[in-house]
């Protein structure tokens, strides 16, 4: 059985890693300190990027939100914090 959520043929784009970088890092930091310690950093750290980044890290984000695995990766409470902590950061971009 394959996973309906599996893509093999994925491929990174590299324009984006740094920005998608800095964006999981301010779901990191907001898993530890709490969401809203977090965004007056995100926003000061992505306000410069146009839209179109900001959609490609959402997009980024979203991907990651879908394919957390439990409980493969974590566990249930912990990948539903993580999800929700990636759509806390995607709906602040």
């Amino acid at each position: 059985d394959e996973a309906a959520l599996a893509d093999p043929y994925a491929k990174p784009d590299p324009r984006f890693v740094e920005d998608v970088s800095v964006a999981l890092r301010h779901v990191a930091s907001s898993l530890l300190t709490g969401p809203e310690k977090g965004l007056s950093s995100l926003k000061s750290d992505l306000q410069t990027a146009p839209e179109g980044r900001k959609a490609a890290v959402a997009a980024s984000l979203d991907y990651l939100r879908l394919r957390v695995s439990v409980p493969r990766d974590m566990s249930y409470p912990a990948a539903r914090q993580f999800r929700a902590h990636l759509q806390h950061v995607m709906d602040n971009l």
